[in-house]
Order: C-alpha cells, then structure tokens, then sequence
C-alpha cells in the first residue's frame, strides 16, 4: 500500500520457543535380582546381577548361560528372565527386553519387578498403552508404591493425557508426601493443562523438599514467564545456573525472559553460553536468531536459523523464522519455500500459515494470502495478528466491510494494539465514518506517538490529535 497507507504490514513471528525440562520418563530399571541357590563363586551370577561389572551384552550373555543351565526354575528362573530383560534395554534392545520381562510374568505372575520393568521398555519404545496397562498390573500387586503410581502417571502424560496423569500424581503424593519429583511432575502435568497456578505450587513444594532440585527452578522460571513475570523467572534461571553451571536449559530460558524484557545483547549472551556448553544445541540457535530478527540482523537471523534447521531439519519452526527473515529481505522466493516446508512439516502451524500470507498479499497474491490468512484463523482463532493481516488483505482487495470486520475482532482481541487501531481507523475513514475513523487515529497516537499513519490520517480529515 502506497502513499499513506504504506507500512501497515507487519510480519506474524514465530513465539520465542522455551525449553522446557521434562517430567523423568520412567522409574529406572529396577537392578537385578541374585536367584536363590546360585553357586557363590558362580562368575555369571555375579555379572548376571550386576554385582561384577559388566557390559550390558556380558550381563545378558551371563543371564543366557544360567537360563540355558537348566539349574534354575520358578521364582529363580523368572528372576534370571528379569535381569536378562534388564540387560538388554540397557543396551537398548527393547523387544527382546519385553520378551525377557514377559517370560518372567508367564513363569511368575506376581513378580511385580518384571511388571514395573517391562512398563518401563514399553515406554522407551513409546508405547504408552502397553506401559499404562503393565504399572496398572504393577499397583494391583502393590498398591502401596508411590513410585509406580509415578511411573503410570508419566506414560499417562507422555500420551496427553494430563488428568489421569495428575490422578496419579495425586495418589503418588499421597502414599509419600515427601516425593519431590512427584510434586514436580505434577507441577509439568499442570502447566501443560494451562493451570500455572497450581504448577507454580507444585514446584514451590518441590523446591521445598529438595532446595537443590534445578529443575524446579528452571521450570519454576518457565511458568513465571508464562504470567509475564519475567524478573521472577530470571531470578530462578539464575539460580538453576548457580546450582548447576552446565544447565544448558536455564541458559536458554533466561535468554527468552530477557528477550521478552527488550534485554537483546543480555539475551543474546545467554544463547551463545547455552551454544557453547551444547553446539547442537538446536533450539539455542533458533532462539538467538529470533534475537538478531528483533535486532533487524536479518544476515545473522538466517545464519542462526540455518544451523537450527541443519541440526533438526524435522523442525518446521525454524523454517518458519527463516522465512520471516527473508521475507523482511524482500526475498519472498526463498520465504515462500521456507513457509510451505514449515507447512508440510506441522500442517498446525498457524504462524507459517500467516506469514504465507503475509508474502502473498506483498506480492499482490490477495486471494491467497486471504486463504492463507483464513486457515491460520482456524487454528487460532483467538491470535489478533491473523484478523488484522486478513483486515489489510481485505482492505487492498476494496472490501472494506470485510476488513471493518476483520479489524473489529482484532481490536478486541488486543484493544491496546497501536497498529490495529490505525488500521480500523483507515477501513472506516473509507467507509465515510469520519467521527469512528478519527477516534481510532487518536486512541493509536496515544499509544504510540511515533505511528505516522495515524497522524497522518488526522491530518487528511482535519481533525487535531
């Protein structure tokens, strides 16, 4: 848009990405068992048992000679399957685990170790049904074990499902309220539902429990910075950082509380520490080219975003950023091939959706940036950026009922946004609605005294600021 109208496009960038710690995956494998009536001096129970050491593939090929022995039966020879079992997810052979740990339940099915272990190598194969339904047998032989109440609850999460998870959690805290990683647990089960009241609770209680426990302050942090509390979050980045030099987590945490403060070089610093003490780091690479974006770096932005997408060419995130740095290069070629491998790779991803668009409408492709724009809104229909590119796409195709409409919705969904004002105060300076269109001008100038096009609209209907 030319004249008076120009700069009313703005690129939609991808949200800062945290790193987040995750719950622990499983209990560990619990350590295997000596069989009774082993000979002593027996060198194969001893690695079998994990009593000498041993590499994983000697412990199993131990648990093989004493199985194939002949020596051993019931409760024994179940307990030699287990170990076998354990042996082999170590060295992550998790079919021919769970073939050990099932082996171990045929011959012994109250053996609740070879219930909790092959839940746990169906969860390391992601299996999460499977795991649910071995800790569930697990609880019906010992229902009085927080620890496998907590493994449950973890496969539970891993599947998505928050409330059966936090469920368990519950009952995990119940039986032992001193658990610290339960009431951590809970508090990653929380957020991920959206309570961040509650998970702040839980790692406070966490912290409590355990004052060197890093990862609750780190995701302490992470939920402070989700109420906008960014001070708080950095105070507890820094004393993950303080507590463990090498928690690459926090580095990068903090970068994104101090980016989200306007704190650039302090941000960029934290990137580059998290980048030093992991190279491959991908994600740290991401979020310090969202610095150089911010920074109108665009050079370095694509650099960054570059190494990110070598080192998880399966993230369509950074192809996304990329896109918006070349996009802010005028080099919409290269961004529109960086959008729609974002789009193939996370069909979801709103924001590549609308920087498509973005594109498009630049490039006077107004029925597609409207496409574009439209499915963005489908998948987040609450976002105003997506309704105030739609309203500027509308508002160059001269339908200015539909970008009066598309304005509208943006202005509630951000009624402090200096853009989106200026911009509903051009649609109805078109539409005739003088008094409407003036009111807007003046409420953007407010917020923000340096919008020229606002100013410049007063000017054009004669009106004072």
């Amino acid at each position: 848009m030319g004249g008076a109208h120009a700069g009313i496009g703005r690129a939609w960038v991808t949200a800062t990405v945290v790193g987040v710690a995750l719950a622990l995956a499983h209990a560990p494998l619990l350590r295997a068992q000596p069989p009774a009536g082993a000979p002593p001096s027996s060198a194969d129970e001893r690695r079998c048992t994990g009593q000498a050491p041993a590499s994983a593939e000697a412990q199993a090929a131990a648990c093989t000679a004493l199985i194939d022995s002949g020596r051993y039966s019931g409760q024994n020879l179940a307990i030699l399957h287990s170990n076998r079992g354990i042996a082999r997810a170590k060295a992550g052979d998790f079919a021919r685990a769970i073939a050990d740990f099932e082996a171990a339940i045929r011959i012994n099915p109250r053996h609740v170790r070879a219930h909790i272990n092959l839940g746990n190598a169906y969860y390391a194969k992601g299996d999460y049904d499977h795991a649910i339904e071995s800790f569930g047998e697990a609880i019906r032989l010992d229902p009085r074990a927080a620890a496998i109440y907590m493994s449950r609850a973890n496969a539970y999460d891993a599947k998505g499902d928050s409330a059966r998870a936090i469920a368990d959690y519950d009952r995990a805290i119940a039986l032992d309220p001193g658990f610290a990683t339960a009431y951590f647990n809970r508090g990653v089960a929380h957020r991920r539902q959206g309570d961040i009241d509650r998970a702040i609770a839980d790692y406070d209680q966490a912290i409590r429990l355990n004052p060197k426990y890093v990862a609750a302050f780190n995701n302490r942090g992470i939920a402070l910075a989700d109420r906008g509390e960014y001070d708080r979050a950095i105070a507890d980045y820094d004393q993950a950082v303080k507590l463990d030099p090498a928690y690459v987590s926090a580095y990068t945490n903090r970068g994104n509380a101090r980016r989200a403060k306007g704190e650039l070089d302090r941000a960029a610093a934290d990137f580059e520490a998290a980048i030093k003490l992991d190279p491959k780091f991908a994600l740290a690479y991401l979020n310090r080219g969202l610095v150089w974006y911010d920074k109108k770096d665009y050079d370095r932005a694509i650099a960054d975003f570059d190494e990110a997408i070598r080192l998880a060419p399966g993230d369509g995130r950074a192809y996304d950023n990329r896109g918006t740095a070349l996009q802010a290069k005028g080099e919409f070629d290269r961004a529109l091939a960086d959008f729609d491998r974002a789009i193939a790779l996370d069909p979801k991803n709103a924001h590549a959706f609308a920087n498509r668009g973005n594109v498009f409408r630049s490039t006077g492709r107004l029925d597609r940036a409207l496409a574009d724009y439209g499915r963005a809104i489908e998948l987040a229909p609450d976002h105003p950026r997506a309704f105030y590119d739609r309203a500027q796409a509308h508002f160059l195709a001269g339908d200015f009922r539909a970008a009066l409409a598309d304005a509208e919705r943006a202005a509630a969904l951000n009624p402090n946004a200096a853009d989106v004002l200026s911009l509903r105060g051009l649609v109805r300076e078109k539409l005739g609605a003088r008094a409407g269109a003036i009111a807007d001008f003046r409420r953007a100038l407010a917020l923000d005294v340096m919008l020229s096009q606002a100013s410049a609209g007063l000017r054009r209907l004669g009106a004072a600021p």
